[in-house]
């Protein structure tokens, strides 16, 4: 897939841009799922009241995302600021997309860390034993002066 069929040049900040993609994904995402329920289930109505609004609701709650939430928070970490601190550069249209226009992240550094494995020593050796079964007959165990092989019968 080297072309699109249509290209929309649109000068809006990236940011609205980005929400109209959201839009589109998550309206593209509704309407598959749809189809197919109505495929698999003929009884339901293909689009039905609860669809239309479920899409409406859906597609203001990500403008609302867009245009409020993102514009009062911002999360950052070190990685992030690390790799998004190159100038902004729209998308290009996916003929013109290779990996040498891509902006690329400067490389990470890493700092070494030596550690001293010791190992641990444990001097709580089991005493030589030998097993005995409970049951055996040939060493009865008393207890009140009755071997246990009373006890249990």
């Amino acid at each position: 897939m080297s072309n699109t069929f249509y290209n929309f040049k649109i000068d809006l900040e990236p940011n609205l841009i980005d929400m109209i993609y959201d839009i589109l994904r998550m309206s593209t995402i509704q309407l598959v799922t749809q189809i197919m329920f109505y495929m698999n289930n003929s009884s339901l109505s293909l689009f039905s009241e609860t669809f239309i609004k479920t899409l409406v609701f859906i597609n203001f709650g990500i403008i609302v995302y867009y245009l409020l939430i993102r514009k009062l928070f911002s999360f950052v970490s070190e990685d992030y600021l690390r790799v998004t601190d190159n100038n902004y550069r729209s998308t290009p249209p996916m003929n013109q997309a290779t990996p040498d226009n891509v902006p690329k992240a400067p490389p990470k550094t890493v700092t070494p860390t030596i550690t001293s494995i010791v190992q641990k020593v444990s001097n709580n050796t089991p005493k030589k034993t030998t097993n005995t079964p409970i049951n055996s007959t040939n060493t009865p165990i008393k207890s009140n002066n009755t071997p246990i092989n009373q006890l249990i019968h």
